[in-house]
């Protein structure tokens, strides 16, 4: 038990360890904030894997775990195109209307914001991601819903001030985004947009409808 407790205090302490260091590259910051994501990944199966056998009495060797195969770390993209913007946009304008009906929206901010928020997406994903985001909100279509008729347009929370994101067809994204990729997502969002804020609020409504 003593054992356990030990190495879930170092995976607390690798998760809290997200800082990208200053000056690095998109591709570091990503290979950065993956080594994190995998390392606490590992220590919690570590942890399981002690607090099991303490608490058995009668405790047999840990089944082997076979380890997975090497994958080749996804690669970042330093800027996404227009064409690939406009894509995108239309496809989360499209999901975003379906879901609310609103048409009144700032598209010159989109296309402002989109370009950041895609830079979480690796370059290997960027031509099918139109497709990807369109599963995303057909899985998450409930969740989605709910999202707005609280916090979006005529919501019983709204608040454009607030949090603009929820009036903003690209929020369906950054929701895709945060549920794959979060870290990276916030690393390229507060590098290149002022307002840090905002995605924490926006992060918060999506995760815990509060």
């Amino acid at each position: 038990m003593i054992e356990a407790g030990g190495v879930e205090g170092a995976q607390a302490e690798v998760a809290e360890d997200t800082q990208v260091p200053a000056g690095s590259t998109d591709e570091f910051g990503e290979g950065w904030l993956g080594a994190v994501q995998a390392v606490t990944s590992r220590l919690t199966h570590i942890a399981d894997l002690r607090q099991a056998r303490a608490t058995t009495a009668a405790p047999e060797p840990p089944p082997a775990v076979p380890s997975p195969p090497p994958r080749r770390s996804p690669m970042a993209v330093d800027a996404v195109g227009e064409e690939q913007v406009h894509r995108v946009l239309e496809a989360a304008e499209r999901i975003f209307g379906s879901l609310t009906g609103y048409t009144g929206y700032d598209r010159d901010l989109s296309e402002e914001i989109l370009p950041v928020v895609l830079k979480a997406v690796s370059a290997e994903q960027q031509d099918g991601y139109v497709r990807q985001l369109e599963a995303f909100a057909e899985t998450n279509r409930e969740r989605l819903v709910q999202l707005y008729a609280q916090y979006g347009p005529g919501g019983r929370f709204e608040d454009r001030d607030l949090c603009y994101l929820t009036h903003q067809p690209e929020s369906v994204v950054v929701c895709e985004r945060l549920d794959v990729v979060p870290m990276w997502l916030d690393g390229v969002w507060n590098d290149e947009i002022d307002a840090e804020l905002t995605l924490e609020r926006f992060t918060t409504y999506w995760r815990f409808g509060r």
